[in-house]
C-alpha cells in the first residue's frame, strides 16, 4: 500500500487554491449581515424541508454523524496516524496531519470572519459560529486523505463516487439537525476537500519519495523470492 501521486493537473491545483479564497471571500460578505447574507432566503428554505423529531433511524444516522464529525472522528483519526507511524509510514502521517490542521484553520478563520449564528431551531448542542461547516470541513478533507493514502490507484474512480456520498452524507446530517445552513454545509465541504488537494500537491515529494521506497522494497522483496524459487528449482 502506497500513497497515490498527484494528478498531473493544474486546474485542480489553481481549484484547491481558489476555492479557500472563495468561500473567505464569502465570509466576509456574510460579515456585513450575519442573520441575512444575500442567499438566506434559500437557507430558509431549505432549513423549513428538513429535520424532524430527536428519535428514528434517520435522527440516530444523523446523531452517529455529529459523534463522527467530533470527538469520535478526532478519536479514530489519531489512531490511524498511529497506525501509519507502526507501519513506518511517517510521511503519510505527516500528510493526515497537516491536512487536519490545515483544514481546521482554513475552517475557523472563515467561521470568525463571518460569526454567522446557526439555525434558532438547532436540535444539537454545539459552540461556534456556523459559516462554514467545521464537519463537513473534515468529512470532506478525510474522504481526500482516505483516497490519497490507502486506496490503490486502480481503485481510485471506485472510491472517489463512494467519497462523495459520505460528504453528502454528513452534510444532510447537519442540515437534518438543523445545526447548519444548506450554505453552510455546502462551504465547508469544498474547503476540506480544497485543502486536502492542495496539501496533496505541497507535500508530493514526500508522499513520492515514500511510494518510491515502499515499491523498491517490494521489488527487492519479489526479487529474493524469485531467487529462492529458482534455488529450489535447481536443487531438484
Amino acid at each position: 500500500m502506497t500513497p497515490n501521486g498527484f494528478p498531473r493537473s493544474r486546474l485542480l491545483l489553481i481549484l484547491s487554491i481558489a476555492v479557500p479564497l472563495a468561500v473567505v471571500g464569502d465570509a466576509l460578505w456574510v460579515r456585513s449581515d450575519p442573520t441575512a447574507p444575500p442567499w438566506q432566503g434559500l437557507d430558509d428554505w431549505w432549513n423549513g424541508l428538513v429535520g424532524g423529531p430527536t428519535d428514528g433511524l434517520l435522527w440516530h444516522v444523523a446523531e452517529f454523524f455529529n459523534l463522527l464529525g467530533g470527538t469520535l472522528g478526532l478519536a479514530l483519526g489519531a489512531a490511524c496516524v498511529v497506525a501509519l507511524l507502526v507501519v513506518r509510514r511517517w510521511r503519510s502521517a505527516v500528510y493526515a496531519c497537516a491536512v487536519l490542521a490545515a483544514t481546521k484553520v482554513a475552517t475557523d478563520i472563515a467561521k470568525y470572519i463571518g460569526e454567522r449564528p446557526r439555525p434558532a431551531d438547532i436540535m444539537v448542542d454545539t459552540g461556534s459560529w456556523a459559516f462554514p461547516s467545521g464537519h463537513a470541513s473534515r468529512m470532506a478533507a478525510i474522504v481526500v486523505v482516505i483516497g490519497v493514502l490507502v486506496v490503490p490507484a486502480r481503485h481510485l474512480r471506485r472510491w472517489w463516487p463512494f467519497a462523495v456520498v459520505l460528504t453528502f452524507a454528513m452534510m444532510a446530517a447537519r442540515n437534518w439537525q438543523h445545526a447548519h445552513w444548506l450554505t453552510d454545509v455546502i462551504a465547508g465541504a469544498a474547503v476540506g476537500a480544497s485543502v486536502a488537494v492542495f496539501m496533496w500537491w505541497a507535500l508530493s515529494p514526500l508522499l513520492d519519495r515514500e511510494r518510491a521506497l515502499r515499491e523498491g522494497t517490494a521489488l527487492e522483496a519479489a526479487g529474493a523470492a524469485g531467487a529462492q524459487g529458482h534455488g529450489r528449482e535447481r536443487l531438484s
